[in-house]
């Protein structure tokens, strides 16, 4: 099973809520889905946020990204770039320059399809996790759950901003491609944002 870089999806989103987003409720992905949004979220384009891209390689302590290692934000700035990665967030409730948001990205992997596959990966991800961000990672979940009517790996760990939590599912889409979407949220809102996630995933209309 090819992992790549399944880690990046979590480092988004900090600095764009001054981009003008598109409107949201239903949504149709060129990933090759549709997905409902709740109006409390916004989306962002593709082409919006490539134009903004560049925040993810600022440097220096003050950049709004300095927490999250440069390595994290060059593989991010690259995908974005390539269009690879369409992103959600929420446009109210949000505190400090932290905005919890949900982005979507596919990648070339399949999903565990055995309990051995299954308790190796959780047993690896959260060196992986803390190797990729630079500090320790603790995984809340990881386990296999029906989404959609399909099998769906489920992850809850420690996010790449110290004081974050991510949630993610991945979803096979066809034979070695799954579709990625991840949430991250401040610590503060983790309660609504495990209800609004569970919304926003259910509503995935497959094509």
């Amino acid at each position: 099973m090819r992992r790549g870089f399944a880690t990046i999806g979590v480092v988004v989103l900090v600095a764009l809520a001054a981009v003008a987003p598109a409107g949201a409720r239903d949504y149709e992905s060129s990933f090759g889905f549709g997905i409902s949004v709740p109006d409390v979220w916004l989306v962002l384009t593709r082409g919006e946020v490539a134009e903004n891209a560049d925040i993810f390689l600022e440097t220096g302590e003050s950049g709004v990204l300095a927490s999250v290692p440069s390595e994290m934000r060059r593989v991010v700035y690259e995908r974005i770039q390539r269009g690879e990665l369409e992103i959600f967030y929420r446009r109210e409730g949000n505190s400090g320059s932290f905005i919890d948001n949900v982005n979507l990205m596919l990648q070339p992997a399949r999903l565990p399809n055995t309990h051995e596959q299954l308790t190796g990966l959780c047993q690896l991800l959260p060196d992986e996790f803390s190797r990729v961000f630079g500090r320790p990672v603790l995984m809340d979940g990881c386990e296999m759950r029906d989404l959609v009517g399909r099998a769906a790996l489920y992850l809850q760990f420690d996010g790449a901003i110290p004081g974050t939590t991510t949630l993610q599912y991945q979803l096979q889409q066809s034979h070695d491609t799954t579709l990625v979407i991840t949430a991250t949220s401040t610590n503060a809102n983790l309660s609504r944002m495990l209800g609004e996630f569970e919304q926003i995933v259910a509503s995935i209309r497959l094509r």
